[in-house]
């Protein structure tokens, strides 16, 4: 009578776990890049948004926000003017903020956080009054 064995022996798990290693290190980075593209998408939603509706307080108001937050309104002098938007992006990734507003102008910035922030190369996200867009690269 012959006996066989099923299974695997100790060296075939190991090299199996050794493909399955060598693949990981090899992906995850790759993964988390594409992640980091995707959720750019974020700010530059609420980077639109936040151009969007500059654009409509100018058309009301004859000036530009100098907050991102606030009432939306055109009250002169008001200290809790602003667009009435979050300072935040949809999801979260990025925090927005304006600079540079005058009555000709402004500069929106989303700036990442948290996992975010690994994507150096495209710190800060911006758009002005024109609809320059910079780094083009990540738009």
């Amino acid at each position: 009578m012959h006996i066989t064995r099923r299974g695997f022996t100790l060296l075939e798990v190991l090299i199996v776990l050794s493909i399955v290693a060598i693949l990981s290190t090899l992906s995850v980075p790759s993964y988390q890049q594409h992640v980091r593209q995707a959720r750019r998408a974020d700010g530059q939603t609420a980077l639109l948004r936040v151009a969007i509706a500059q654009e409509r307080r100018r058309a009301n108001c004859a000036q530009y926000a100098d907050r991102i937050d606030g009432t939306s309104g055109c009250t002169p002098g008001a200290e809790n003017a602003g667009l009435g938007l979050s300072t935040y992006s949809p999801d979260g990734h990025y925090r927005l903020s304006l600079s540079g507003v005058d009555a000709s102008g402004f500069l929106a910035r989303a700036e990442p956080i948290g996992h975010q922030a690994s994507d150096q190369a495209c710190d800060p996200l911006t758009i002005d009054q024109d609809g320059r867009r910079e780094p083009v690269a990540c738009w």
